[in-house]
Protein backbone atom coordinates (compact mmCIF):
# COMPACT_ATOMS: atom_id res chain seq x y z
CA UNK A 1 0.00 0.00 0.00
CA UNK A 2 1.11 3.53 -0.77
CA UNK A 3 0.18 6.51 1.38
CA UNK A 4 -2.43 8.57 -0.48
CA UNK A 5 -1.11 11.91 0.75
CA UNK A 6 -3.94 12.68 3.19
CA UNK A 7 -5.51 10.62 5.97
CA UNK A 8 -8.51 11.92 7.95
CA UNK A 9 -8.83 8.91 10.31
CA UNK A 10 -12.53 8.57 9.58
CA UNK A 11 -12.19 4.81 9.38
CA UNK A 12 -9.56 2.16 10.17
CA UNK A 13 -8.48 1.25 6.66
CA UNK A 14 -4.86 2.29 7.23
CA UNK A 15 -4.88 1.73 11.00
CA UNK A 16 -3.66 -1.73 12.00
CA UNK A 17 -3.49 -1.33 15.79
CA UNK A 18 -4.55 1.07 18.52
CA UNK A 19 -4.27 1.07 22.29
CA UNK A 20 -6.12 3.45 24.60
CA UNK A 21 -7.61 5.29 21.59
CA UNK A 22 -11.14 6.41 20.80
CA UNK A 23 -12.50 8.30 17.81
CA UNK A 24 -14.52 11.43 18.67
CA UNK A 25 -16.65 13.39 16.20
CA UNK A 26 -15.80 17.08 16.28
CA UNK A 27 -18.62 19.60 16.61
CA UNK A 28 -18.72 22.47 14.12
CA UNK A 29 -18.88 26.00 15.49
CA UNK A 30 -21.94 28.11 14.72
CA UNK A 31 -21.26 31.62 13.49
CA UNK A 32 -22.28 34.14 16.17
CA UNK A 33 -24.30 36.23 13.69
CA UNK A 34 -26.50 33.33 12.48
CA UNK A 35 -28.79 33.41 10.65
CA UNK A 36 -26.80 35.24 7.99
CA UNK A 37 -29.49 35.33 5.29
CA UNK A 38 -32.94 36.44 6.40
CA UNK A 39 -36.40 36.41 4.90
CA UNK A 40 -37.33 39.69 3.21
CA UNK A 41 -39.52 39.31 0.14
CA UNK A 42 -42.83 37.69 -0.85
CA UNK A 43 -40.95 34.90 -2.65
CA UNK A 44 -38.88 33.96 0.42
CA UNK A 45 -41.13 34.95 3.33
CA UNK A 46 -41.91 31.36 4.32
CA UNK A 47 -38.48 29.75 4.04
CA UNK A 48 -34.93 30.44 2.96
CA UNK A 49 -33.94 26.79 2.63
CA UNK A 50 -30.42 25.58 1.95
CA UNK A 51 -31.52 22.87 -0.30
CA UNK A 52 -29.06 24.52 -2.61
CA UNK A 53 -25.35 25.03 -3.33
CA UNK A 54 -22.46 27.37 -2.55
CA UNK A 55 -19.43 27.79 -4.83
CA UNK A 56 -16.44 30.08 -4.37
CA UNK A 57 -15.57 31.89 -7.59
CA UNK A 58 -11.85 32.78 -7.41
CA UNK A 59 -11.99 34.82 -10.61
CA UNK A 60 -14.44 37.27 -9.04
CA UNK A 61 -13.39 36.66 -5.45
CA UNK A 62 -16.95 35.96 -4.29
CA UNK A 63 -19.02 33.18 -2.81
CA UNK A 64 -22.10 32.33 -4.88
CA UNK A 65 -25.19 30.77 -3.34
CA UNK A 66 -28.18 29.19 -5.06
CA UNK A 67 -30.92 28.35 -2.56
CA UNK A 68 -34.54 27.18 -2.39
CA UNK A 69 -36.87 30.01 -1.43
CA UNK A 70 -40.49 29.40 -0.52
CA UNK A 71 -43.34 31.88 -0.70
CA UNK A 72 -46.41 31.81 1.50
CA UNK A 73 -48.03 29.08 -0.60
CA UNK A 74 -45.55 26.30 0.21
CA UNK A 75 -46.46 23.77 -2.50
CA UNK A 76 -47.12 26.35 -5.20
CA UNK A 77 -44.26 28.80 -4.62
CA UNK A 78 -40.90 27.00 -4.66
CA UNK A 79 -38.08 28.83 -6.40
CA UNK A 80 -34.33 29.01 -6.91
CA UNK A 81 -32.96 32.29 -5.60
CA UNK A 82 -29.46 33.73 -5.58
CA UNK A 83 -27.11 35.48 -3.15
CA UNK A 84 -23.48 36.63 -3.17
CA UNK A 85 -20.82 37.40 -0.58
CA UNK A 86 -17.24 38.68 -0.62
CA UNK A 87 -16.34 37.01 2.67
CA UNK A 88 -18.92 34.24 3.11
CA UNK A 89 -20.46 36.11 6.05
CA UNK A 90 -22.10 39.27 4.72
CA UNK A 91 -24.52 38.23 1.96
CA UNK A 92 -26.47 40.31 -0.53
CA UNK A 93 -29.39 39.36 -2.76
CA UNK A 94 -28.62 40.99 -6.12
CA UNK A 95 -31.76 42.40 -7.71
CA UNK A 96 -31.81 41.41 -11.40
CA UNK A 97 -34.28 41.35 -14.26
CA UNK A 98 -34.09 37.55 -14.74
CA UNK A 99 -37.49 36.83 -13.13
CA UNK A 100 -40.06 39.45 -12.23
CA UNK A 101 -42.60 39.24 -9.38
CA UNK A 102 -45.88 41.16 -9.09
CA UNK A 103 -44.86 44.60 -7.88
CA UNK A 104 -41.14 43.89 -8.39
CA UNK A 105 -39.50 44.39 -11.77
CA UNK A 106 -36.23 43.08 -10.35
CA UNK A 107 -35.73 40.17 -7.96
CA UNK A 108 -33.04 37.69 -6.96
CA UNK A 109 -35.18 34.88 -8.41
CA UNK A 110 -33.56 32.77 -11.11
CA UNK A 111 -35.93 29.90 -11.78
CA UNK A 112 -39.07 28.19 -10.59
CA UNK A 113 -42.01 30.41 -11.49
CA UNK A 114 -42.85 28.12 -14.41
CA UNK A 115 -41.96 24.76 -12.88
CA UNK A 116 -41.95 25.07 -9.06
CA UNK A 117 -38.54 23.51 -8.48
CA UNK A 118 -37.42 21.77 -5.30
CA UNK A 119 -33.96 20.99 -3.92
CA UNK A 120 -31.74 22.64 -6.57
CA UNK A 121 -28.08 21.59 -6.79
CA UNK A 122 -25.63 23.66 -8.83
CA UNK A 123 -22.14 22.50 -9.79
CA UNK A 124 -19.47 23.81 -12.11
CA UNK A 125 -18.95 21.95 -15.37
CA UNK A 126 -15.70 19.93 -15.09
CA UNK A 127 -15.02 20.81 -18.75
CA UNK A 128 -13.59 24.35 -18.54
CA UNK A 129 -13.82 24.81 -22.30
CA UNK A 130 -17.62 24.50 -22.34
CA UNK A 131 -18.36 28.13 -21.54
CA UNK A 132 -21.97 27.92 -22.72
CA UNK A 133 -22.72 25.26 -20.09
CA UNK A 134 -20.36 26.42 -17.33
CA UNK A 135 -22.92 25.69 -14.60
CA UNK A 136 -25.11 22.60 -14.29
CA UNK A 137 -28.34 22.28 -12.29
CA UNK A 138 -30.33 19.29 -11.02
CA UNK A 139 -33.70 19.74 -9.30
CA UNK A 140 -36.96 17.96 -8.46
CA UNK A 141 -40.27 19.15 -9.89
CA UNK A 142 -43.93 18.28 -10.43
CA UNK A 143 -45.67 16.85 -13.51
CA UNK A 144 -48.55 19.34 -13.52
CA UNK A 145 -46.18 22.05 -14.77
CA UNK A 146 -45.47 20.17 -18.02
CA UNK A 147 -48.11 20.13 -20.69
CA UNK A 148 -46.46 17.16 -22.44
CA UNK A 149 -45.86 15.08 -19.27
CA UNK A 150 -48.01 12.17 -20.45
CA UNK A 151 -46.33 12.20 -23.86
CA UNK A 152 -42.92 11.99 -22.15
CA UNK A 153 -44.08 9.20 -19.85
CA UNK A 154 -43.83 11.43 -16.77
CA UNK A 155 -46.16 10.33 -14.00
CA UNK A 156 -45.31 11.75 -10.63
CA UNK A 157 -42.28 13.76 -9.62
CA UNK A 158 -39.03 13.62 -11.59
CA UNK A 159 -35.59 15.21 -11.47
CA UNK A 160 -34.68 17.66 -14.23
CA UNK A 161 -31.46 19.22 -15.54
CA UNK A 162 -30.66 22.70 -16.81
CA UNK A 163 -27.49 24.57 -17.77
CA UNK A 164 -26.22 28.14 -17.64
CA UNK A 165 -23.24 30.14 -18.95
CA UNK A 166 -23.17 32.46 -15.92
CA UNK A 167 -25.17 30.78 -13.13
CA UNK A 168 -27.94 33.34 -13.53
CA UNK A 169 -29.68 32.59 -16.81
CA UNK A 170 -30.80 28.97 -17.00
CA UNK A 171 -32.03 26.96 -19.95
CA UNK A 172 -34.50 25.51 -20.57
CA UNK A 173 -36.75 27.34 -18.13
CA UNK A 174 -38.40 24.13 -16.93
CA UNK A 175 -35.38 21.90 -17.30
CA UNK A 176 -34.95 18.66 -19.23
CA UNK A 177 -36.28 15.39 -17.76
CA UNK A 178 -33.42 13.40 -16.23
CA UNK A 179 -34.83 10.49 -14.22
CA UNK A 180 -37.98 9.55 -12.35
CA UNK A 181 -38.81 9.27 -8.68
CA UNK A 182 -39.85 11.64 -5.92
CA UNK A 183 -36.73 13.45 -4.68
CA UNK A 184 -38.25 15.98 -2.30
CA UNK A 185 -35.02 16.86 -0.51
CA UNK A 186 -31.80 18.60 -1.45
CA UNK A 187 -30.22 17.04 -4.53
CA UNK A 188 -26.47 16.42 -4.49
CA UNK A 189 -24.29 16.06 -7.59
CA UNK A 190 -20.54 15.56 -7.75
CA UNK A 191 -18.04 14.91 -10.52
CA UNK A 192 -15.98 11.75 -10.05
CA UNK A 193 -12.69 12.41 -11.88
CA UNK A 194 -11.47 8.82 -11.74
CA UNK A 195 -14.45 7.39 -13.61
CA UNK A 196 -15.28 10.58 -15.54
CA UNK A 197 -18.89 10.36 -14.39
CA UNK A 198 -21.39 12.65 -12.72
CA UNK A 199 -22.93 11.13 -9.62
CA UNK A 200 -26.34 12.28 -8.42
CA UNK A 201 -27.29 11.41 -4.85
CA UNK A 202 -31.04 11.85 -4.42
CA UNK A 203 -33.76 10.69 -2.06
CA UNK A 204 -36.57 8.33 -3.01
CA UNK A 205 -39.79 7.40 -1.26
CA UNK A 206 -39.95 3.60 -1.34
CA UNK A 207 -41.72 0.70 0.35
CA UNK A 208 -40.01 -1.82 2.61
CA UNK A 209 -40.72 -5.55 2.98
CA UNK A 210 -43.49 -4.83 5.50
CA UNK A 211 -45.33 -2.40 3.24
CA UNK A 212 -44.00 0.57 5.24
CA UNK A 213 -43.40 3.77 3.29
CA UNK A 214 -39.78 4.71 3.92
CA UNK A 215 -37.10 6.98 2.54
CA UNK A 216 -33.94 5.64 0.93
CA UNK A 217 -30.99 7.33 -0.71
CA UNK A 218 -29.98 6.37 -4.24
CA UNK A 219 -27.13 7.22 -6.58
CA UNK A 220 -27.30 7.51 -10.36
CA UNK A 221 -24.40 8.11 -12.76
CA UNK A 222 -24.14 9.99 -16.03
CA UNK A 223 -21.23 10.62 -18.43
CA UNK A 224 -22.76 13.82 -19.80
CA UNK A 225 -25.27 15.19 -17.23
CA UNK A 226 -28.06 14.22 -19.61
CA UNK A 227 -28.29 10.43 -19.79
CA UNK A 228 -28.55 8.76 -16.41
CA UNK A 229 -28.08 5.09 -15.60
CA UNK A 230 -30.01 2.83 -13.25
CA UNK A 231 -30.17 3.81 -9.58
CA UNK A 232 -28.10 2.13 -6.87
CA UNK A 233 -29.24 2.20 -3.26
CA UNK A 234 -26.70 4.01 -1.09
CA UNK A 235 -28.38 3.74 2.31
CA UNK A 236 -31.49 3.61 4.42
CA UNK A 237 -32.01 3.84 8.16
CA UNK A 238 -31.75 0.50 9.97
CA UNK A 239 -32.97 -1.14 13.16
CA UNK A 240 -30.11 0.34 15.16
CA UNK A 241 -31.36 3.78 14.11
CA UNK A 242 -34.88 2.85 15.18
CA UNK A 243 -36.30 2.39 11.70
CA UNK A 244 -39.07 2.70 10.62
CA UNK A 245 -39.68 5.19 13.43
CA UNK A 246 -36.56 7.03 12.29
CA UNK A 247 -36.40 8.30 8.72
CA UNK A 248 -33.89 9.96 6.42
CA UNK A 249 -34.23 13.63 5.67
CA UNK A 250 -31.12 14.49 3.67
CA UNK A 251 -27.70 13.26 2.59
CA UNK A 252 -25.22 15.95 1.52
CA UNK A 253 -22.02 14.49 0.03
CA UNK A 254 -18.69 16.14 -0.78
CA UNK A 255 -15.67 14.71 -2.54
CA UNK A 256 -12.97 15.84 -0.13
CA UNK A 257 -9.28 15.07 -0.73
CA UNK A 258 -10.13 11.99 -2.79
CA UNK A 259 -12.65 10.50 -0.35
CA UNK A 260 -16.31 11.18 0.36
CA UNK A 261 -17.71 13.04 3.37
CA UNK A 262 -21.44 12.61 3.94
CA UNK A 263 -23.70 14.60 6.26
CA UNK A 264 -26.81 12.58 7.05
CA UNK A 265 -29.82 14.27 8.64
CA UNK A 266 -32.69 12.24 10.04
CA UNK A 267 -35.74 12.65 12.25
CA UNK A 268 -37.84 10.63 14.68
CA UNK A 269 -41.35 9.59 13.70
CA UNK A 270 -44.22 7.51 14.99
CA UNK A 271 -44.62 4.77 12.36
CA UNK A 272 -44.21 7.49 9.75
CA UNK A 273 -46.40 7.03 6.66
CA UNK A 274 -46.01 9.58 3.89
CA UNK A 275 -49.50 9.01 2.52
CA UNK A 276 -51.71 9.03 5.60
CA UNK A 277 -49.26 9.28 8.48
CA UNK A 278 -49.67 10.49 12.01
CA UNK A 279 -48.39 13.99 12.74
CA UNK A 280 -47.36 14.13 16.37
CA UNK A 281 -45.43 17.38 16.26
CA UNK A 282 -42.77 19.25 14.28
CA UNK A 283 -40.03 17.40 12.46
CA UNK A 284 -36.67 17.79 14.25
CA UNK A 285 -33.51 16.90 12.32
CA UNK A 286 -30.16 15.86 13.74
CA UNK A 287 -27.06 15.17 11.65
CA UNK A 288 -24.51 12.35 11.66
CA UNK A 289 -21.16 12.10 9.90
CA UNK A 290 -20.71 9.49 7.16
CA UNK A 291 -17.65 8.41 5.21
CA UNK A 292 -16.84 6.49 2.04
CA UNK A 293 -13.69 5.78 0.07
CA UNK A 294 -15.52 4.96 -3.17
CA UNK A 295 -18.72 7.01 -3.01
CA UNK A 296 -20.86 3.87 -3.01
CA UNK A 297 -20.49 2.24 0.39
CA UNK A 298 -20.96 4.72 3.22
CA UNK A 299 -20.43 4.02 6.91
CA UNK A 300 -21.41 6.05 9.92
CA UNK A 301 -18.46 7.49 11.85
CA UNK A 302 -17.62 7.00 15.54
CA UNK A 303 -20.57 4.78 16.48
CA UNK A 304 -23.08 7.19 14.93
CA UNK A 305 -22.30 10.07 17.28
CA UNK A 306 -24.02 13.33 16.37
CA UNK A 307 -22.12 15.82 14.24
CA UNK A 308 -24.68 18.63 14.30
CA UNK A 309 -27.51 18.56 16.83
CA UNK A 310 -30.63 20.71 16.81
CA UNK A 311 -30.43 23.85 18.94
CA UNK A 312 -32.10 24.20 22.30
CA UNK A 313 -34.92 26.56 23.21
CA UNK A 314 -35.80 29.14 20.59
CA UNK A 315 -32.31 29.52 19.08
CA UNK A 316 -31.70 29.39 15.33
CA UNK A 317 -31.93 25.72 14.38
CA UNK A 318 -34.30 24.61 17.13
CA UNK A 319 -35.74 22.04 14.68
CA UNK A 320 -32.35 21.07 13.29
CA UNK A 321 -30.66 21.94 10.02
CA UNK A 322 -30.79 21.32 6.28
CA UNK A 323 -27.35 21.44 4.71
CA UNK A 324 -26.17 22.73 1.33
CA UNK A 325 -25.35 20.08 -1.28
CA UNK A 326 -21.64 20.16 -0.42
CA UNK A 327 -19.21 21.65 2.06
CA UNK A 328 -16.38 24.03 1.11
CA UNK A 329 -12.72 24.08 2.12
CA UNK A 330 -11.59 27.70 2.09
CA UNK A 331 -8.60 29.34 3.82
CA UNK A 332 -8.02 26.33 6.08
CA UNK A 333 -11.64 26.26 7.21
CA UNK A 334 -14.42 23.84 6.35
CA UNK A 335 -17.52 25.93 5.62
CA UNK A 336 -20.86 24.21 6.12
CA UNK A 337 -23.79 26.36 5.05
CA UNK A 338 -27.16 25.26 6.35
CA UNK A 339 -30.58 26.57 7.26
CA UNK A 340 -32.38 26.42 10.56
CA UNK A 341 -35.77 27.36 11.88
CA UNK A 342 -36.15 30.71 13.60
CA UNK A 343 -39.18 32.55 14.96
CA UNK A 344 -39.23 35.96 13.30
CA UNK A 345 -41.61 38.65 14.64
CA UNK A 346 -42.60 39.65 11.10
CA UNK A 347 -42.73 36.32 9.24
CA UNK A 348 -43.27 33.82 12.04
CA UNK A 349 -41.54 30.42 12.25
CA UNK A 350 -39.53 29.54 9.17
CA UNK A 351 -36.09 28.63 7.87
CA UNK A 352 -33.22 31.08 7.41
CA UNK A 353 -29.64 30.38 6.33
CA UNK A 354 -26.42 30.44 8.31
CA UNK A 355 -22.95 28.96 8.69
CA UNK A 356 -21.15 26.43 10.87
CA UNK A 357 -17.41 25.77 10.53
CA UNK A 358 -14.58 23.38 11.34
CA UNK A 359 -10.86 23.89 11.01
CA UNK A 360 -9.38 22.12 8.02
CA UNK A 361 -9.55 18.28 8.15
CA UNK A 362 -10.86 18.22 11.72
CA UNK A 363 -13.88 15.96 11.34
CA UNK A 364 -12.80 13.52 14.07
CA UNK A 365 -10.15 13.36 16.76
CA UNK A 366 -8.19 10.23 17.59
CA UNK A 367 -7.58 10.74 21.29
CA UNK A 368 -6.90 8.91 24.54
CA UNK A 369 -9.57 6.84 26.21
CA UNK A 370 -7.83 6.99 29.62
CA UNK A 371 -6.22 10.37 30.12
CA UNK A 372 -3.34 9.23 32.36
CA UNK A 373 -2.11 6.57 29.96
CA UNK A 374 -0.21 6.97 26.71
CA UNK A 375 -2.18 6.23 23.54
CA UNK A 376 -0.82 4.45 20.48
CA UNK A 377 -1.93 4.55 16.83
CA UNK A 378 -0.02 2.27 14.48
CA UNK A 379 -0.61 2.49 10.74
CA UNK A 380 -0.40 -0.45 8.34
CA UNK A 381 2.93 -0.93 6.56
CA UNK A 382 3.03 1.48 3.63
CA UNK A 383 5.45 3.08 1.23
CA UNK A 384 5.70 6.81 1.79
CA UNK A 385 6.57 9.70 -0.51
CA UNK A 386 9.94 11.28 0.13
CA UNK A 387 8.18 14.39 1.42
CA UNK A 388 7.69 16.02 4.82
CA UNK A 389 4.94 14.57 7.02
CA UNK A 390 2.62 17.06 8.72
CA UNK A 391 0.31 16.20 11.59
CA UNK A 392 -2.92 18.11 12.20
CA UNK A 393 -3.14 17.83 15.97
CA UNK A 394 -3.51 19.56 19.30
CA UNK A 395 -2.39 18.67 22.80
CA UNK A 396 -3.05 19.79 26.32
CA UNK A 397 -0.43 22.01 27.92
CA UNK A 398 1.16 18.93 29.49
CA UNK A 399 0.70 16.69 26.46
CA UNK A 400 2.84 15.73 23.48
CA UNK A 401 2.86 13.40 20.47
CA UNK A 402 5.92 11.51 19.24
CA UNK A 403 6.31 9.62 15.98
CA UNK A 404 8.18 6.36 15.45
CA UNK A 405 9.14 4.42 12.31
CA UNK A 406 9.41 0.62 12.31
CA UNK A 407 10.14 -1.91 9.59
CA UNK A 408 7.56 -4.39 8.28
CA UNK A 409 8.44 -6.80 11.08
CA UNK A 410 7.75 -4.15 13.70
CA UNK A 411 11.34 -3.42 14.73
CA UNK A 412 12.01 0.25 15.39
CA UNK A 413 14.46 1.81 12.95
CA UNK A 414 17.56 3.28 14.54
CA UNK A 415 17.36 7.05 14.69
CA UNK A 416 13.57 7.00 14.18
CA UNK A 417 12.36 5.63 17.52
CA UNK A 418 9.93 7.56 19.68
CA UNK A 419 12.86 8.57 21.89
CA UNK A 420 14.52 10.15 18.83
CA UNK A 421 11.33 12.04 17.89
CA UNK A 422 10.95 15.81 18.08
CA UNK A 423 7.90 16.08 20.37
CA UNK A 424 4.75 17.67 18.93
CA UNK A 425 2.83 19.92 21.30
CA UNK A 426 0.32 22.75 21.08
CA UNK A 427 -2.31 23.31 18.40
CA UNK A 428 -1.46 23.40 14.70
CA UNK A 429 -2.86 22.24 11.39
CA UNK A 430 0.68 21.41 10.23
CA UNK A 431 2.98 20.07 12.92
CA UNK A 432 6.10 18.64 11.22
CA UNK A 433 6.86 15.01 12.12
CA UNK A 434 10.61 14.93 12.70
CA UNK A 435 13.41 13.13 14.49
CA UNK A 436 16.70 14.36 15.93
CA UNK A 437 19.89 13.52 14.03
CA UNK A 438 23.18 15.11 15.10
CA UNK A 439 21.24 17.84 16.84
CA UNK A 440 19.16 18.71 13.77
CA UNK A 441 15.53 17.79 12.94
CA UNK A 442 15.13 15.43 9.99
CA UNK A 443 12.21 13.77 8.22
CA UNK A 444 11.65 10.64 6.16
CA UNK A 445 14.28 11.76 3.67
CA UNK A 446 16.89 10.72 6.25
CA UNK A 447 15.76 7.09 6.41
CA UNK A 448 18.52 4.54 5.80
CA UNK A 449 18.90 3.68 2.12
CA UNK A 450 17.88 0.07 2.71
CA UNK A 451 14.47 1.21 4.02
CA UNK A 452 13.59 3.66 1.27
CA UNK A 453 10.84 2.46 -1.03
CA UNK A 454 9.94 -0.38 1.32
CA UNK A 455 6.77 -0.70 3.42
CA UNK A 456 7.35 0.80 6.86
CA UNK A 457 5.15 1.34 9.89
CA UNK A 458 4.37 4.76 11.35
CA UNK A 459 3.49 4.79 15.04
CA UNK A 460 2.06 7.81 16.83
CA UNK A 461 2.55 7.83 20.59
CA UNK A 462 0.27 10.37 22.24
CA UNK A 463 -0.05 11.78 25.73
CA UNK A 464 -3.15 13.95 26.06
CA UNK A 465 -3.10 14.58 22.34
CA UNK A 466 -5.83 14.91 19.72
CA UNK A 467 -4.89 13.70 16.24
CA UNK A 468 -7.12 14.88 13.39
CA UNK A 469 -5.27 14.22 10.15
CA UNK A 470 -1.94 13.36 8.54
CA UNK A 471 -0.59 14.88 5.33
CA UNK A 472 2.49 14.40 3.20
CA UNK A 473 4.00 17.25 1.22
CA UNK A 474 4.77 20.89 1.70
Amino acid sequence: MKFSGVELFLDDQIVCYTRNVRRVVQQPQKHPDNPLIRREYPWDNRHICLYGSIIHDPDRGVFRMWYNSFGEEYFGQQYMSYAESADGIQWTKPMMDVCAWPGYEKTNLLMGLECNLHGPCVIENPNPDDAEHRYLLLFDSYPQHRENAAELGIRGRWCYCATSPDGLHWSPSKGVPAFEGKADSGQCVIWEPNTKMFRAYVRLTAEDAYGQRIRIWRMLESPDFAHWGDPKEVMRMDEQDGAPDTQLQQLAITRYEGVYIGLLSYFQTSQYLETNGIDEGPQINDTQLMFSRDGLRFDRVADRDLFLQHAEGDQWGFRGYRIASSILLHDDNVLIYCDGYVDDPKFGVGMEAGLVTLRRDRFVAMCHDRIRQEALIELVPMTWPDEPLRLNASTTEAGCIRAEIADFGGKSIKGFTKDDAVPVSGDSLDHPLQWKANGKPVGLEALPAEQKGKPIRLRLWSRQGFIYALRAGT
